[in-house]
């Protein structure tokens, strides 16, 4: 086993437990998605997805802020939230906005392996993570989503490790959009009896 392999790996290991602990509602994710997330900056330079490497540098830092809000709602009693119906299209249309000019960019000065499907998924990731930190249930959804293209995207350039770990993140997204819809409508009820 080379070190990629052993970096995927290990990666790829914080990264289920990161899931399945937000999964369950525990602020302590966010610290194993912030370890995950700086072995991530590393390979994706290695393999020169350039917008990925990007993304994880960002996704290090919702993990602090991730885990500061989270510690802050635990406090507040703030749990699971749904975003208004209307602000999917919106997220929808800034994803393309963003996205199609950032991958002609990618695709003209650097050597970016997919400048498309890289950066769709990176800015996806951005509205993702930040709904994530947030607590609203429907980034269970769009993760579900750009889980998939990531694992077609990694298997392309032969991060095997990685694209196996987005099939079982997708997979991770289905218990967890349930879980937190669950949360969600025990709170409801709990403040409905209030």
């Amino acid at each position: 086993m080379n070190q990629q392999q052993y970096f995927e790996i290990l990666g790829a290991l914080l990264s289920i437990g990161y899931s399945l602990l937000l999964m369950k509602e525990n602020k302590t994710g966010w610290l194993l998605g912030i370890a995950s997330s700086c072995i991530s900056v590393w390979l994706f330079y290695q393999t020169q997805l350039f917008a990925q490497a990007i993304i994880s540098v960002y996704f290090a830092l919702v993990g602090i802020y991730g885990y500061w809000y989270w510690h802050r709602a635990e406090k507040h009693h703030e749990h699971i939230h749904i975003w208004p119906v209307h602000f999917h299209p919106i997220a929808i249309i800034t994803i393309a906005v963003i996205g199609f000019p950032l991958a002609s960019i990618f695709a003209a000065y650097t050597k970016s392996a997919s400048p498309v499907l890289d950066t769709l998924v990176t800015v996806s990731g951005f509205i993702a993570s930040i709904k994530e930190a947030r607590k609203i249930l429907s980034s269970w959804l769009y993760w579900f989503i750009i889980n998939l293209a990531s694992a077609w995207l990694y298997y392309t350039q032969h991060l095997n490790y990685y694209a196996i770990l987005m099939v079982v993140y997708a997979g991770i997204c289905i218990p967890g959009y349930i879980s937190w819809h669950r949360i969600y409508q025990a709170q409801k009820k709990t403040a409905a009896n209030r």
